[in-house]
């Protein structure tokens, strides 16, 4: 067996047996057409590619996607020292070839190849079939919780002092803070496009919703970044970084209007170590064990210093 970088002809090909898995609201030919739309965004362009595991006659056996992203070590000195991570997706493997396998040698292979590159840090993947599969080559799950608020009616720019617009994202993306840890993933103002993108695709087949007018809001040094970012008709929290309760609360409330004028079900927030300690105090938000999406990391530097704390925030999901 052997991994092959697949061709513009091989990625059509592996949409129209993937579309069962994940074109959910679309026709075939609409979920090639999303395909091949995010392809063409400009993080995907440079960023990404699509892996195939062959057997010796040349057979597709199983495949997947790894986007680059920005990741950090922090220096004894506090400096940043940027490298290179990959975030997985799309791990598919035909019913009929299922039970063999194949996913986790392809995961095996990928790894191996991953650390050769010269600025290697780590591989992140999120797990929609539990942690077990991807335990077997070396990935470590952390915890996956999401904070849940109901849309609430009032005007979204209200309780904070400035609501963000599409090209606000880099500036605003500027003004959170990096974290803590010693290792940490940060994505870019082009990643965050692209999920935005996602909702561009999806929002004509989401019934009674609009594209929310905003992107996000600022409340002192205060930062969140949401949109419609897919196939549910929610408003997900991208990035945040609320430096008090108070904060918190004022950007959540935008966030929950901004939900409602945009005719959306709720607005989910990931949890972070960050703002794990503030959002028990915005009053209407609730706590619940994710369902789908679980984190999961793999060193590709042997001296990672990986924590269980690593914050995963929703931005950086592929």
């Amino acid at each position: 067996m052997h991994l092959v970088v697949a061709t513009d002809e091989q990625k059509a090909q592996r949409d129209a047996l993937t579309h069962s898995e994940w074109g959910a609201l679309l026709t075939v030919e609409g979920y090639a057409a999303r395909e091949q739309r995010l392809r063409a965004h400009p993080w995907s362009r440079v960023d990404m590619r699509t892996w195939l595991l062959c057997d010796d006659a040349g057979d597709v056996l199983a495949s997947c996607e790894t986007f680059r992203t920005d990741s950090f070590l922090r220096a004894p000195d506090g400096a940043f020292l940027p490298g290179d991570s990959f975030a997985i997706a799309s791990v598919f493997t035909e019913e009929r070839l299922r039970g063999r396998g194949h996913a986790t040698r392809l995961m095996d292979l990928l790894a191996a190849e991953l650390e050769r590159q010269p600025r290697a840090h780590a591989a992140l993947l999120f797990s929609d079939v539990g942690p077990r599969i991807y335990a077997r080559s070396g990935y470590q799950a952390l915890p996956a919780w999401d904070w849940h608020l109901a849309p609430a009616p009032g005007a979204p720019g209200e309780p904070v002092e400035a609501l963000l617009r599409e090209e606000d994202m880099a500036r605003a993306l500027g003004r959170l803070r990096r974290p803590e840890a010693p290792f940490f993933f940060w994505p870019s103002p082009a990643q965050l496009d692209w999920h935005l993108e996602r909702g561009r695709i999806y929002v004509d087949h989401l019934a009674g919703c609009s594209l929310p007018a905003s992107v996000g809001a600022t409340v002192g040094d205060s930062t969140a970044l949401w949109g419609l970012v897919g196939r549910g008709s929610e408003l997900h929290v991208l990035m945040f970084d609320a430096r008090s309760a108070e904060d918190a609360t004022a950007l959540l409330q935008a966030a929950r209007r901004e939900a409602f004028r945009s005719g959306l079900s709720r607005v989910v927030l990931w949890e972070e170590p960050a703002n794990a300690s503030l959002l028990p105090l915005v009053e209407g938000a609730t706590r619940v064990a994710r369902k789908g999406s679980l984190p999961m990391v793999r060193p590709l530097l042997s001296e990672l210093p990986l924590s269980p704390l690593l914050p995963v925030p929703r931005g950086l999901w592929v």
